[in-house]
């Protein structure tokens, strides 16, 4: 049962941006030649878990299933219920 938890959990995790790790050959941005090539830095990688419980919310303009993510795709205020179109 701790298995089918931990998994359900695992299985719900969602990410605000993915992380972007430079390769071994350095990656550069444009069509700069190799004396001027400046690295990309990598992103922050934020995870956001949220439950699945139904409640929800309209944020943006866009619906989402609970209040949890609407706040992990940025937004900050949000109403009770449905969108109205």
């Amino acid at each position: 049962m701790k298995w089918l938890i931990f998994l359900t959990l695992f299985a719900c995790t969602t990410h605000k941006s993915g992380e972007v790790t430079p390769t071994e050959k350095t990656t550069t941005q444009g069509s700069a030649t190799e004396s001027d090539a400046k690295p990309i830095s990598p992103l922050t990688v934020e995870p956001c878990v949220c439950m699945k419980i139904f409640q929800p919310v309209c944020a943006g303009g866009i619906d989402y299933g609970n209040s949890c993510e609407a706040e992990c795709n940025g937004h900050k205020k949000w109403t009770d219920g449905n969108c109205k179109k």
